[in-house]
C-alpha cells in the first residue's frame, strides 16, 4: 500500500478479521456469553430456588445451530431439580441467526440442607455441525453462584 493510493482510487479492505478462515467462517470467539441469577442469591437451608439466564449472541455471518451444557459443583447439595440429585444439564436452543440473541434459562434448586458459601457453576456453549452430534466450535464460561 503506498502513500499515494488515494490518488489512484485504490481502497482499504475493511471489516476482515485475521481470526476468521474464509471457507467456513470459523471465529476464534463466535458467541458473546452473559450470565446472570434472578433472584441474586439462593438461600441456604430451605427448599427454594434461583434461575441462571443466559444470553447467547451470535456473532457469525451464518445460522449457528447452538446448544449450552451447564455443570453444578458436585459437592455441593444444589440441583437442577427439587432433590438436588441432576448436576449436569444440557439445553438445545435450536439455529441462532447472526446477531441474534437467544436466552436460556435454568432453575437451580437448593434443598434444606444446602450449606451457605459460593460455589463456581461452568457453562459451555456449542456450535454444532448438521446436527446435535458433531460440535464445530465451543466457548466456556464460569460464573460464581452465592448461597446466603
Amino acid at each position: 500500500m503506498g502513500a499515494f493510493d488515494w490518488l489512484l482510487g485504490k481502497k482499504k479492505e475493511e471489516g476482515k478479521s485475521g481470526k476468521e478462515i474464509t471457507g467456513g467462517r470459523i471465529l476464534a470467539k463466535p458467541f458473546k456469553i452473559n450470565l446472570s441469577f434472578t433472584p441474586l442469591r439462593l438461600s441456604a437451608n430451605s427448599k427454594n430456588s434461583v434461575n441462571l439466564l443466559i444470553k447467547i449472541k451470535n456473532l457469525t455471518k451464518d445460522p449457528q445451530l447452538v446448544s449450552v451444557d451447564i455443570l453444578l459443583p458436585k459437592n455441593a447439595l444444589i440441583g437442577f431439580e427439587p432433590t438436588c440429585i441432576n448436576k449436569a444439564m444440557e439445553k438445545r436452543t435450536g439455529e441462532v441467526m447472526p446477531d441474534e440473541i437467544k436466552e436460556v434459562s435454568v432453575p437451580i434448586w437448593a434443598s434444606t440442607q444446602t450449606t451457605p458459601g459460593t460455589h463456581e457453576i461452568g457453562v459451555t456453549v456449542y456450535a454444532h455441525y448438521i446436527g446435535y452430534e458433531k460440535v464445530l466450535n465451543y466457548m466456556k464460561t464460569k460464573t460464581t453462584l452465592r448461597i446466603v
